[in-house]
Parts: C-alpha cells; sequence; structure tokens
C-alpha cells in the first residue's frame, strides 16, 4: 500500500479502528496547543514540526503511539513517556490504548516541552553518534547482490528501516543466526515489507 500524503489521508485509513479517535484527539490537541507546528508525513506517519521534529503519531496493532523526538529532555511530570530500548537515546513514546486512557493534559504539557526544547536547541548527548558496528551488514550486502526484488526494497526503505534490519542481523552472536535472520531479512524484503512493519499500521 502507497504511504500516505498527508494526516487527513493517515487517519483516514483507521476509520473503524480503535486507534483513529485516539489519533484524531491527539492531532487535536496538537494543534490547539501549538497552532504554529506545520503537518507532514515522515517514515510513513504524521509528523509534528516546528524549528525541526517534534513528535510523530503511529498505529500499532494494540495501541497508538505518540513519538516525542527529544523527549529524554522531558521534564514529564506525569510520567507519561517511556523508552523503546534502554539504548534509545533521544526519542520517548506515549502508548495510549483507548481514547479513554489519553491524558490530554499531560499530552499538552508534553507538545509543549517539545516546543521549548526545539526553540532552545538542546539536543541529547551523544544523539547524533551512531553505533558504526550497524552501518552495514556484509553478509545482507552479499545476499541482495543475487536478489534483485529484494534489494529493490531495501533500497527505498528510509535509513531508520535499513538500519533496523542490519542491527537485527548483525547483532545476533553465532553465525548460523545471522545466516537465518538474513534468511529471514529477503523473504520479507521479497513482500516490500520493513522488519518491523507488522507493528505498524
Amino acid at each position: 500500500m502507497a504511504k500516505p500524503k498527508n494526516t487527513d489521508e493517515y487517519l483516514a485509513r483507521l476509520e473503524g479502528n480503535f486507534a483513529h479517535p485516539i489519533l484524531t484527539r491527539v492531532r487535536e490537541v496538537v494543534l490547539e496547543t501549538a497552532p504554529q507546528v506545520e503537518e507532514t508525513i515522515k517514515w510513513g506517519a504524521p509528523t509534528f514540526e516546528y524549528k525541526g521534529i517534534m513528535l510523530s503519531m503511529v498505529a500499532f496493532k494494540k495501541f497508538a503511539a505518540v513519538w516525542f523526538h527529544k523527549g529524554a529532555l522531558f521534564n514529564d511530570p506525569k510520567n507519561l513517556l517511556e523508552a523503546t530500548a534502554e539504548t534509545t537515546k533521544s526519542m520517548r513514546k506515549y502508548n495510549v490504548s483507548s481514547i479513554e486512557d489519553l491524558d490530554e493534559e499531560g499530552l499538552r504539557g508534553l507538545v509543549l516541552e517539545a516546543i521549548e526544547k526545539n526553540e532552545s536547541g538542546e539536543q541529547v548527548e551523544g544523539f547524533n553518534q551512531r553505533d558504526k558496528k550497524y552501518d552495514s551488514s556484509e553478509l545482507l550486502n552479499e545476499a541482495l547482490k543475487s536478489n534483485a526484488v529484494a534489494r529493490k526494497t531495501f533500497e527505498s526503505l528510509p535509513p531508520s528501516h535499513q538500519h533496523e534490519y542490519v542491527e537485527h542481523i548483525e547483532s545476533a552472536k553465532q553465525d548460523a543466526t545471522k545466516q537465518r535472520r538474513v534468511e529471514k531479512a529477503l523473504l520479507l524484503l521479497e513482500q516490500g515489507s520493513g522488519l518491523h512493519d507488522k507493528y505498524r499500521k
């Protein structure tokens, strides 16, 4: 399926899904709180920018998430934010499973913090320092040379989604595991999928 062209189209695709009212209201709260933001689509998800990326919102199978790109710097007095993993340096997400669970007051506070951090230009220390051992995978590169369909999909993915494949393969400790992960990667790529697309809407 083609990526949505704008937020309206993204939300329209969620009609009838539990995430539709959640993300519709999230959008309203963001625009009410920060009318100066610009809406765009990045990585296939609605994204709000003001002096840089502030936040994105994504529908998953069991919850909707609001990703704050500098969330690690926030005070977050209501403790709404969490990191996806211990190694996540800057981004933090606010997960919401139902419209009743949406803390609108807390969300407004997070939006205001996002504006403040972007205006100040503050960054998480070491945020742009990538782990170079996951920059590329020789195993994956060799496999893609002989699989044009998978290679075309991989080259069309955003850098962050390519990185997910590389890290998934290279983080394996045993060569046999790496090889199995390469084979899995090729199957997904042949289907035109990113590694974690099944968790994305």
